[in-house]
C-alpha cells in the first residue's frame, strides 16, 4: 500500500506540472502573436512613408505637417540626400563587396511535396489535371538560358556615323557580340555593317533614358553585360573582352569610373558605363521616375541618378578583384603625352581612354595598344613555355623530352602506311608533286604569301643571332607539311650572303600552330525544301538523256514526291533549223518518260526548249538556261544544273538542299568524272549501264569542271544586279561571277554521289580571248583520259607490239 500510494502521488505530480508547462507554452504564444500584432501596427505608417518616397510631395499635407514628419521620422538619415548632386555620399547607401567572396554556384531543390499517404491516391488524377503542360523552347539555349556576353550601345551623331562611330564599328566588333549607335535623327547613309538606331526626342537629355529603355525591353534577355559610351571614346576591345570574361554575372554591377570626386556615386559617362542585366531591368521599373526627375544636362549625372533610384548601388571599379582603368584628360596629346605615359603601368592597363577628338588620335592609340597586347602575349607565352619545361621532368618521359615547339601538342603519329601525313617540297614560286596527279604547280597568292612570310620570319632571326649584316639571296629547299593535330610545319635551307658576299647555308625549322577553332553560324535550313533539276540536253545527247533517267528511276523518283522534287528536260537548240527537229530526235526520251511516269505517278517532269548561240560553250551556258527559267520559277526557288552524262545517287539532293543557303551560300560540288571505258575495260569488265565505281583507276575528281551548280533564284538576279555592263554574263563562267562581284561562301568539295560518265570534251569551241576557260577545258581533256599508270601501259605495250621478234630478224 505504501508502495502503491507513493506511484499515484508521483503520477499525479507529472500530471500537475505537464499542465503547468502547457498552460504556459499557450500563453507564451498568445503573448508573442500580440507583441506582433502591436508592433505592425506601430511600424505600418513608417514603411509606407519609406515605399513611396514621393507621396510627401503628392499629398496635400501643410508645410508644417511635413517639416515635423521631416523631423520626427527622418530625423537620423534624409532619404533624398542622395538625389542631390552637391551632398552625394558613399555613406549614404550600402556597399557590397563582391570582390571578397568566391563566387560558387549553387542549385535550388525544387519544392518537395508533403502529401499524406492516405491521400495520395486520391489526389493524383487531380493533380495531373490541374498540372500545366510544359512547352520547351526549340533550342537548348532558350531553356537553360545562356545569354551572349556583351552589347555595346554607342551615343553618337549623325554627323559622325561615318568617322568615330565607323571606326569604333571597325575596331570593336570583332570583340563583342553586338554594337549599336543611337543617333538623334532619321538617316539613310551611313555604313552597311552598322546597327543604327534613330531616337525621335529634341530634348538631348533624355536621349540616355531611351536608351536603356530599348536596352531593356529589346535585348535583356540575349545579353550578360551592356556598355555605354559615347562615340569619342577609344576603347580596347580585346582588353575589355578580357576583363569581361573574368567577372560573375551573379552580381547586380555599375561599373565604371568616378571623375570629378573619389568619393562620388555615378559613374562618369565619358569613360564608358557597365551594366549587368539585373540593373538593367531594374532600371526598367523606374525609368517613368528618372524621366520625370531628369533635371541636369549632364548623362552622367541622369544615369547615375536613374541607377541608384532603381537598383539602390553606387559606381564601382572594381569586381572580382579586377579593376575598371580609364585615362580621362582634356589635353590629352598623344605625340607628346604618349612616351610619359608608356612607362605607366596603369595606362598600359586601361580599358577606355576619353575624350578623342580626332580619328588620327584613334588609330595611333589603336596601333600602340595592338603593340601593349603583343608584348603582354609575348611574355606570358614566355612564362608558360618556362613553367611547362620545368613541369616536364614530373612526366613519365623525363626532363627535355616534350615536343617542339613548348605547348604545342605533339605530331600525329599515324596507325598505318595510309595515314602518313605528306610532305610538300616547294621553291620561291611553284610547288612539287601537291597531290596525286601533279607534278609542278604554280603558287596560289595565299600560298606565296604564306611560304614568304616564313622566309622573312626566319631571316629576321638569324639576323638576330648571327649579326644585321646577313642577307638573304635565295631559296635552296623547302618542306612543308600540314598536321591536323598542331598546324603547318616548315622546313628551309637559306642562303644568305654577308658584307664580303661570302654565301652560308642555314636551315630553320618553323611551325605555325593552328589558332582557335570557332564556330560559323549558319542560317537554318531543312530538307523539305523543293528542288528544281535542270538537265541541260543537246542533239547528240539523247542517249545519255535515256540512260540518266534510267539511272534516276532506281536511285532518286521513288524518293521523291512533287512536293520536293520537279526535273525540268531542258533541250538546247542553236539554230532555228535545229527547233524545227526537236519532235523528231526527241521521241525516244518522250517514250522513257510516259514509262516511268505510269509507274511514278507523283513525279513531275517538264519540257523547255532554249535558243542558244552556237558559239557559247557548256562552261558558260549557265546564264543563259538560268535567264530563262528566272521567268518561270519563283525568286526563293532553289535549282541544281547539272549535265546530261551524270549520275546522281539518292543522298545527293538532301546534300544539296542543306549546302545551298540563300543570301548566304551556293554550292559547287566536284563530281568524279570516269576515265575513258576502253581503259579501264583493260583491267576491269565493264557492263553496260553499270554503276561507276568509285576507284582511282575508274575516275578522278574533276576539280576543274563548274558544270554542276546549286542555287537560289534571288542569288542569281542579285549577282546580275551587280555586274557591269561591261561585262558579258555569256562569255564568262558563273562561279568566277560569283566569286568576283558577291560576297556569297562559294560550297566547293568533292561529292562521291555525283558521277558523270565519260564524254569527249571539245575545246575548239572555245574562243582565244578566253583563256582561263580554254586552259580549264585543255587539263580536263588531258587528265580526264586516264591516269599517269594507265597511260604508261599503255606506252609499254605498244612498244613491244611494236617490236620484231627474233624468228622474224632471221628471216
Amino acid at each position: 500500500m505504501p508502495a502503491l500510494f507513493r506511484y499515484q502521488s508521483s503520477l499525479m505530480s507529472l500530471l500537475f506540472h505537464r499542465t503547468r508547462l502547457k498552460s504556459r507554452y499557450i500563453l507564451s504564444i498568445f503573448v508573442g502573436l500580440s507583441l506582433g500584432f502591436i508592433l505592425s501596427l506601430a511600424c505600418l505608417p513608417l514603411m509606407s512613408v519609406c515605399d513611396n518616397s514621393l507621396s510627401l510631395f503628392s499629398d496635400p499635407f501643410s508645410s508644417s505637417i511635413n517639416l515635423q514628419l521631416l523631423n520626427e521620422t527622418f530625423s537620423f538619415r534624409d532619404p533624398f540626400r542622395i538625389l542631390s548632386r552637391q551632398a552625394r555620399s558613399v555613406v549614404d547607401v550600402t556597399l557590397v563587396d563582391y570582390g571578397s567572396k568566391d563566387y560558387e554556384p549553387r542549385i535550388h531543390p525544387a519544392p518537395s511535396q508533403q502529401a499524406d499517404s492516405g491521400n495520395q491516391s486520391s489526389s493524383t488524377s487531380t493533380q495531373a489535371a490541374n498540372t500545366p503542360k510544359v512547352t520547351r523552347p526549340r533550342y537548348i539555349a532558350d531553356e537553360l538560358g545562356i545569354r551572349e556576353k556583351v552589347l555595346v550601345a554607342v551615343l553618337t551623331e549623325a554627323n559622325h556615323l561615318n568617322t568615330f562611330a565607323f571606326f569604333l564599328n571597325q575596331t570593336l566588333q570583332n570583340y563583342v557580340n553586338r554594337l549599336l549607335f543611337f543617333v538623334n535623327e532619321d538617316i539613310e547613309n551611313f555604313p552597311r555593317s552598322m546597327e543604327v538606331i534613330a531616337i525621335h526626342d529634341k530634348k538631348a537629355y533624355l536621349k540616355p533614358f531611351y536608351v536603356l529603355k530599348y536596352l531593356a525591353e529589346k535585348m535583356i534577355k540575349l545579353y550578360d553585360w551592356f556598355v555605354l559610351m559615347p562615340d569619342n571614346t577609344y576603347v580596347r576591345g580585346f582588353k575589355l573582352n578580357e576583363f569581361l570574361n573574368h567577372i560573375s554575372i551573379s552580381q547586380d554591377l555599375y561599373m565604371g569610373q568616378s571623375f570629378d570626386d573619389v568619393h562620388a556615386v555615378y559613374c562618369y559617362f565619358g569613360s564608358a558605363i557597365i551594366l549587368s542585366g539585373t540593373v538593367l531591368r531594374k532600371v526598367l521599373d523606374e525609368i517613368d521616375w528618372c524621366t520625370n526627375n531628369a533635371y541636369s544636362q549632364d548623362v552622367t549625372d541622369n544615369i547615375g541618378r536613374c541607377i541608384l533610384k532603381a537598383a539602390k548601388i553606387p559606381c564601382v571599379n572594381t569586381a572580382s578583384n579586377y579593376k575598371f582603368n580609364a585615362y580621362v584628360n582634356y589635353r590629352f596629346e598623344f605625340d607628346t603625352d604618349i612616351e610619359r605615359l608608356s612607362k605607366k603601368e596603369e595606362f598600359n592597363q586601361t580599358l577606355t581612354v576619353h575624350p578623342i577628338s580626332d580619328l588620327e588620335t584613334m588609330l595611333k592609340l589603336q596601333q600602340y595598344f595592338h603593340q601593349v597586347e603583343i608584348d603582354e602575349m609575348t611574355r606570358s607565352i614566355a612564362k608558360y613555355e618556362e613553367t611547362i619545361e620545368n613541369l616536364s621532368c614530373y612526366a613519365p618521359e623525363g626532363c627535355g623530352n616534350i615536343p617542339w615547339p613548348v605547348g604545342i601538342p605533339p605530331p600525329f603519329k599515324p596507325s598505318s602506311r595510309f595515314d602518313v601525313l605528306r610532305w610538300d617540297y616547294f621553291n620561291e614560286t611553284h610547288i612539287y608533286l601537291k597531290t596525286d596527279i601533279d607534278v609542278i604547280d604554280l603558287m596560289k597568292p595565299d600560298d606565296y604569301e604564306d611560304v614568304h612570310e616564313v622566309i622573312g620570319h626566319a631571316v629576321e632571326q638569324f639576323q638576330k643571332k648571327y649579326g644585321v649584316h646577313l642577307k638573304f639571296k635565295k631559296l635552296l629547299n623547302g618542306y612543308r607539311q600540314f598536321d591536323p593535330t598542331r598546324g603547318t610545319h616548315y622546313i628551309i635551307d637559306l642562303i644568305l650572303t654577308d658584307a664580303n658576299n661570302i654565301e652560308y647555308i642555314k636551315r630553320a625549322e618553323l611551325m605555325r600552330p593552328l589558332g582557335l577553332v570557332e564556330i560559323v553560324p549558319m542560317p537554318f535550313v531543312t530538307e523539305s525544301t523543293k528542288i528544281f533539276l535542270i538537265l541541260p540536253i543537246y542533239s547528240d545527247e539523247q542517249s545519255a538523256a535515256i540512260r540518266f533517267l534510267q539511272h534516276a528511276n532506281r536511285t532518286l523518283f521513288d524518293k521523291e514526291t512533287h512536293a520536293q522534287f520537279e526535273l525540268l528536260l531542258t533541250h538546247i537548240v542553236t539554230s532555228k533549223q535545229d527547233s524545227s527537229q526537236i519532235q523528231k530526235w526527241f521521241t525516244n526520251i518522250r517514250l522513257e518518260v510516259e514509262s516511268i511516269r505510269r509507274s511514278r505517278s507523283q513525279l513531275t517532269i517538264s519540257y523547255h526548249t532554249i535558243l542558244i548561240p552556237s558559239s557559247v560553250t557548256t562552261s558558260t551556258h549557265s546564264t543563259h538556261i538560268l535567264d530563262y527559267f528566272e521567268t518561270k520559277l519563283r525568286e526563293d526557288s532553289l535549282v541544281f544544273l547539272t549535265n546530261a552524262y551524270v549520275d546522281i545517287e539518292s543522298d545527293f539532293l538532301n546534300r544539296c538542299r542543306l549546302n545551298v543557303i540563300q543570301n548566304v551560300q551556293v554550292s559547287y560540288p566536284i563530281a568524279f568524272y570516269q576515265y575513258h571505258p576502253r581503259i579501264i575495260a583493260q583491267t576491269y569488265r565493264l557492263i553496260e549501264n553499270s554503276t561507276i565505281e568509285l576507284h582511282k583507276s575508274h575516275g578522278w575528281f574533276n576539280s576543274y569542271a563548274y558544270d554542276h551548280v546549286g542555287l537560289y533564284i534571288s542569288d542569281y538576279l542579285k549577282l546580275k544586279s551587280l555586274v557591269p555592263n561591261n561585262i558579258s554574263l555569256a562569255s564568262t563562267n558563273l562561279y568566277d561571277l560569283f566569286v568576283q562581284f558577291t560576297d556569297l561562301h562559294m560550297l566547293r568539295a568533292p561529292d562521291q554521289a555525283l558521277r558523270v560518265r565519260y564524254h569527249p570534251i571539245k575545246c575548239d569551241s572555245i574562243k582565244q580571248s578566253n583563256k582561263l576557260e580554254l586552259n580549264r577545258c585543255l587539263i580536263q581533256k588531258e587528265k580526264g583520259l586516264a591516269s599517269r599508270s594507265q597511260l604508261a601501259m599503255i606506252i609499254i605495250d605498244n612498244e613491244q607490239a611494236k617490236k620484231p621478234t627474233t624468228k622474224q630478224k632471221k628471216k
